[in-house]
Order: C-alpha cells, then sequence, then structure tokens
C-alpha cells in the first residue's frame, strides 16, 4: 500500500526503468529466443531472474563474464554486439515530459536516482537520454542531485541496505522522503527502513501523481 502525505515530503527517490525510461521486457526475451532458437521467457524475467543476471547488476561479474554466463545459460551462441542489442532491447525511451518534470521538481525538492541496472544497460540508458533530450541539460545523471547505479555500489533494491545508504549519505529524513518503483517488491526494503512509497504503473505514470503539489 503507498504510504505518503502531501504535505510532509521535500525529497524524492527515483527509480529509473518503468519510471523515467519506458521498458518492454518482451524485446529482450524475444531477441534473446531469436538468438537462442527457443522461448527463453522461463530463465528471464522481471520478478525472478537466473544468478548471472543479479550478479552483473551488483557488478560482481563483467560485462565478458556476463556474455560468457548468459550465453552458458541459454546454450546458445552469438556475437558480443548481437548478445548486447538483445540484451539492451528492452530500454526504449525518455518521454520529454518526465524529463522535464524531474527539472521541475529539482528546483523545488532534493531529487535522487536509485536504479537496479548494470554497465551496458546504463550506457544505453544514457545514450538514449541523449538522443531524447540533447546535450543542453547535460546526462541523465546530472538531473540528479545524485545518482545510486546498482552496479557501481555492489548493493541493489530491495534490500533495505540500499535505502538506508542512500538516506545516510545524503542526511535525509525517511519519514520526509518519497521512493517511487515499477516493481511492487523494490517498496517493501524502503518501507523498512520508513520511506513512504507509491508503486508506479503503466497506468499510473510520474507524470500522473501530481508530484509539484507535494
Amino acid at each position: 500500500m503507498d504510504q505518503y502525505s502531501y504535505a510532509q515530503i521535500d525529497s524524492i527517490v527515483f527509480d529509473l526503468g518503468g519510471v523515467i525510461v519506458n521498458l518492454d521486457y518482451g524485446l529482450t526475451i524475444q531477441a534473446f529466443s531469436k538468438l537462442a532458437g527457443y522461448d527463453i521467457t522461463q530463465q528471464y524475467s522481471q520478478q525472478s531472474q537466473a544468478e548471472v543476471f543479479s550478479k552483473f547488476e551488483i557488478g560482481s561479474i563483467t560485462a565478458n563474464e556476463f556474455r560468457q554466463g548468459l550465453t552458458q545459460l541459454l546454450r546458445f551462441e552469438a556475437k558480443e554486439h548481437d548478445i548486447d542489442q538483445a540484451w539492451s532491447a528492452l530500454i526504449l525511451d525518455f518521454p520529454p515530459e518526465r524529463v522535464e518534470l524531474l527539472r521541475q521538481l529539482g528546483q523545488q525538492k532534493r531529487i535522487f536516482l536509485l536504479s537496479n541496472i548494470n554497465e551496458l544497460h546504463l550506457a544505453t540508458s544514457d545514450r538514449k537520454f541523449t538522443e531524447a533530450m540533447g546535450t543542453d541539460i547535460g546526462t541523465l545523471a546530472d538531473q540528479f542531485e545524485r545518482a545510486y547505479y546498482s552496479h557501481l555500489v555492489g548493493d541493489r533494491k530491495p534490500n533495505a541496505s540500499i535505502f538506508q545508504r542512500v538516506i545516510d549519505e545524503n542526511n535525509l529524513d525517511p519519514a520526509r522522503t518519497l521512493f517511487l518503483d515499477d516493481t511492487a517488491h523494490n517498496l517493501v526494503g524502503a518501507q523498512q527502513v520508513g520511506l513512504q512509497t507509491i508503486h508506479v504503473t503503466q497506468d499510473r505514470p510520474i507524470e500522473s501523481l501530481n508530484l509539484l503539489n507535494l
């Protein structure tokens, strides 16, 4: 259940995928299924990932080790470029109205980014952000006071520890800090450390939440 009070929020922590950038996991599943020659849905999904995905997400294996582990798991061979293309197929676009919302919010409140991500997806996200917005406003990370990427900090949602890290390093008051994510189980760790939460869905994107009036 969402837990927040409009009158009390002074800091907002955003997830990236499915909240700011649009995603379609089906495109990556389709791309890998095509490379492998069979439906790989069971091996890869948003909710339940094989160990190789999780390791890559916390930066404990390199991109090359990830590619090797992935091709072993899915039992196929492909060129490095084709693997990377399939892996990043899920990353769609940055709606300009969402980026503008972030820019406006950043003038009113402290805003942060907290993403379960890996180096290949981050590179694609950065490229697509620049394609959508140009270079005049800086990079994706520049839109926030600070960006936390799981593969760079060695921790991931829904672990309470990564939320506590964001709180401690930025002297945030959890009761006055809102966390938004499109994956419901990621909200649990946030709530464990006292953060207020909103579950973002396709039917309830961030631009519909009236965040500027918090």
